[in-house]
């Protein structure tokens, strides 16, 4: 993931499907809110939770964006980004 100077921004952002259809999720907030309004089982919800509520420190924050895109992926919960022109 690479990084900007905001660690909360995740680089790139994901597109994820959820309850509400597609939503691009840009920052370590809209994360925390879409896994709260989309648990899935698999992979450490609860883990990931914890991480994206409590990260502060710079390295904590991309511990937590990691957290979260491995999340996503394990309940294939990524929408395909189409190709950069």
């Amino acid at each position: 993931m690479e990084q900007l100077s905001d660690p909360s921004r995740l680089v790139p952002p994901l597109r994820l499907s959820g309850g509400d259809g597609v939503q691009d999720i840009a920052t370590l907030d809209e994360a925390l809110a879409f896994a709260e309004l989309n648990p899935h089982p698999r992979g450490d919800y609860e883990g990931m939770i914890r991480r994206l509520q409590g990260a502060h420190r710079a390295e904590d924050l991309v511990e937590a964006g990691h957290a979260f895109r491995w999340w996503a992926e394990s309940n294939a919960l990524l929408v395909p980004q189409p190709p950069a022109r």
